[in-house]
């Protein structure tokens, strides 16, 4: 009898540390999900405000130095031209290609360079214009559906005059 209440008590005892090691390991799994999204989404945001910052958003087309074509409304999906002329007359394009993982966020130098992100989760990207500002939206979801999807949001804004810009008009005759 004793043997047979001790065999009841390891067993109760082992499947709660089989029940906490499984969700100890799918947390683990949603954590480095989010890790992942959150790092790739940064790093994307990122790059984009640097060449943007290196760059010139103005009402007149003839002072933009960013060449924007949205596909629908001021919505930009990755498919039509998004090209950034930074400093020194270098552009940089970005677009969104489909791979057998997923969407890739990919942006091109005037050299030739290609730099591909977000490869193993990104289902959706948009950059819309609004107020003269670009609002960045990026959507993950983890393949093995294990994790809740990832939203991550970012507003970016031209650069500004500065210097004497700001307080002084060029004379125009």
């Amino acid at each position: 009898m004793e043997m047979l209440i001790a065999m009841g008590i390891v067993v109760v005892i082992a499947g709660g540390v089989i029940i906490a090691m499984t969700r100890g390991a799918s947390n683990v799994h949603r954590g480095s999900f989010n890790a992942v999204a959150a790092n790739q989404a940064a790093w994307i945001v990122s790059l984009m405000r640097g060449d943007i910052a290196r760059s010139n958003y103005d009402v007149k087309p003839e002072y933009n130095r960013i060449f924007f074509v949205p596909e629908i409304g001021n919505v930009w999906k990755g498919t039509t031209e998004f090209k950034v002329q930074t400093h020194g007359g270098r552009f940089v394009n970005y677009a969104v290609e489909t791979l057998a993982t997923g969407k890739v966020f990919v942006r091109t130098a005037s050299d030739g360079r290609k730099q591909r992100f977000a490869a193993e989760y990104l289902t959706d990207l948009s950059v819309e214009l609004v107020d003269g500002s670009m609002v960045v939206d990026m959507l993950f979801k983890d393949p093995a559906s294990l994790a809740v999807d990832y939203k991550w949001s970012a507003r970016i804004y031209p650069p500004t005059l500065a210097g004497p810009d700001r307080f002084w008009k060029p004379l125009t005759p």
